[in-house]
């Protein structure tokens, strides 16, 4: 039997940077300088790799003295704090994000900001043309997503290489205009494309007639 945890629980006995690097939100650092430091897979999915960038640069013009405010709280040790952004995707878009964020501290100094980005769905009711209009690849991605499946396994059980993977994950994404695999798993349930389902980690082939 695993032992209890402690409250508050002891950081040093848990991978939290595991954690964070599996997490379907996007999640980043900021250091002192305002320059993304890290970013886990989801942010980058979603917004490429921006470490050494100023963080401003992704926000729109509009908002970037709300962004700054923010950030200068934190370097402080203010509390964190939950508002909404918009920043401009790679290709122009823009998308509006729930940040969440709090002071990142080393022998209690504040080094950083740790912050969790929450794309907003931008319609709560996507046109199932959407997902009409999938390639049969999308929509074999779309299906082993609704599995719970991550990267690495998605891969294998298409036979390709964990890189080519994660591009037909873009690839989804960019097709469904979604902002995260939560997000266009969702789009699939809603739409009754998908059915969401639990691989079973001992099963390497197909488990359902859908993944046929």
């Amino acid at each position: 039997m695993a032992p209890p945890l402690t409250n508050p629980p002891d950081p040093a006995a848990f991978d939290l940077s595991g954690v964070m690097e599996d997490l379907a939100a996007p999640a980043y650092v900021i250091d002192r300088d305002g320059r993304f430091r890290w970013l886990n897979r989801a942010y980058v999915e979603l917004f490429g790799d921006v470490r050494g960038q100023p963080f401003v640069d992704s926000v729109a013009p509009e908002q970037r003295q709300i962004a700054r405010t923010n950030f200068a709280r934190k370097v402080v040790g203010k509390t964190t704090t939950i508002f909404d952004l918009t920043v401009i995707e790679p290709k122009g878009g823009r998308v509006t994000l729930r940040i969440t964020s709090a002071p990142l501290r080393r022998g209690g100094e504040v080094v950083g900001i740790f912050g969790l980005a929450i794309p907003l769905a931008q319609s709560a009711t996507p046109a199932r043309w959407i997902l009409e209009d999938l390639t049969p690849r999308q929509q074999e991605v779309l299906r082993l997503l609704a599995e719970g499946l991550e990267t690495q396994e998605i891969a294998k059980r298409l036979g390709v290489a964990e890189e080519t993977a994660r591009n037909h994950i873009r690839a989804l994404l960019r097709a469904t205009g979604a902002h995260s695999r939560l997000e266009a798993v969702l789009m699939g349930i809603r739409l009754g494309v998908v059915t969401p389902t639990l691989a079973d980690p001992g099963h390497e082939g197909p488990l359902t007639k859908a993944d046929e």
